[in-house]
């Protein structure tokens, strides 16, 4: 199989050109089938040659592109946009991402940046082969909602899985992460050191900053610093979770619920997502939101898993209630029981590692073999 991803690319100026060209030509996985200053003449080559990758310059913004991004996301099923941009602004990226741009990248771009991106697509869509890990993303529709928790014990539950292989437990609540806490690690090294030693950054590297909670389970810490957090950029989780891809066969990701540009990244790039819901009216407007949030971006219905946690709490929804308002059946019902969780808090342990026969340790389980992940890389493999 041909190692090198085909670019055809579409350029708004002529410096746009000769930097589009130059980031192509100096990758060794990446090949420019076409260089296109027509959006026309770029659309029907983009449906004749079904490339890979194709690379837009958004130097003057989306401009109108909105509609043509769209129908190339739709006609070209296999391909990935790649946006060459110069606005960094959120909502900018977030209108990119939401018309189905897989990469966005902010110039002036490294181009070992470039190159990074490509392999990631390339490793995503299976064009050079290679087996990797699954990824697992854990995100809440709101903050409290036991997103952390619920995280750890699942890495936890599927690292005694003798089938699982490695788990790799990565804490991108960059400012606020306490995953540390909640196993009881003293760590020296975060995921900050990964944005320190960026240019450098190997498998040997990458192992180097995990921190070991129990056989088979490590963690990488979020920045213990606020002030590292803020150097943690978008390229350096990608990198990072390469390496962690390669070396683990799950990575679990405990996401913040606010949206930056590393959920989204982390988002886009998990085989399942794990949206925690609590049972309240808040708490079921906020996955609309997310839903909503998701099917713009591009993800399949199939890959969004529901979960409601503290099921049963005074106060809260019942499940026919619950069940009414999302018009679909989560994945898992987590029974409430906030003393064994503040138990499992203050011991800087797993629930399911000291109490596997309390209710909600028992449904934790069950939910680790609901999860459609393995059997979904079998079948690939079979493929």
């Amino acid at each position: 199989m041909n190692s090198e991803s085909q670019v055809l690319a579409l350029h708004q100026t002529r410096q746009g050109a000769d930097r589009l060209r130059e980031l192509v030509s100096t990758s060794p996985v990446a090949r420019l089938a076409g260089l296109e200053s027509s959006p026309e003449v770029f659309e029907k080559k983009a449906l004749k040659l079904q490339p890979q990758i194709m690379l837009v310059e958004l130097s003057q913004g989306i401009n109108g592109y909105g509609d043509l991004l769209e129908r190339l996301r739709r006609a070209v099923p296999r391909g990935a946009l790649v946006a060459l941009a110069a606005s960094k602004e959120p909502d900018d990226i977030m209108a990119a991402m939401r018309l189905g741009v897989r990469e966005y990248l902010v110039e002036p771009t490294p181009l070992a940046a470039f190159n990074d991106a490509i392999l990631r697509l390339a490793r995503q869509s299976h064009f050079t082969g290679q087996p990797s890990g699954r990824l697992l993303a854990v995100i809440g529709v709101k903050g409290g909602v036991g997103t952390s928790h619920l995280a750890l014990n699942l890495a936890w539950s599927f690292s005694r899985d003798p089938e699982a292989g490695n788990v790799a437990l990565v804490d991108l609540d960059l400012y606020s992460g306490d995953l540390a806490v909640l196993m009881d690690l003293d760590h020296k090294r975060d995921i900050s050191d990964v944005a320190a030693n960026y240019d450098r950054m190997d498998a040997v590297l990458i192992d180097s900053l995990l921190a070991e909670a129990a056989p088979g389970l490590r963690l990488l810490a979020a920045p213990a610093d606020p002030v590292a957090a803020e150097d943690v950029k978008p390229e350096h989780v990608a990198r990072a979770l390469d390496h962690l891809l390669d070396s683990n066969s799950l990575v679990v990701l405990d996401l913040p619920s606010r949206m930056d540009e590393i959920s989204l990244l982390a988002l886009d790039r998990a085989d399942a997502v794990l949206l925690v819901i609590e049972p309240t009216v808040v708490g079921l407007a906020g996955a609309r939101r997310f839903l909503s949030l998701s099917s713009r971006l591009g993800h399949t219905p199939e890959k969004i898993h529901m979960v409601i946690n503290r099921d049963g709490a005074k106060g809260c929804l019942s499940q026919a209630d619950v069940l009414r308002a999302l018009g679909a059946k989560p994945l898992a019902f987590l029974p409430n029981d906030s003393r064994l969780i503040l138990q499992a808090i203050n011991s800087g342990c797993p629930a399911l590692r000291d109490w596997p026969k309390a209710k909600w340790s028992r449904a934790v389980s069950q939910l680790t073999g609901e999860i459609p992940l393995f059997e979904q890389a079998r079948e690939e493999a079979a493929a």
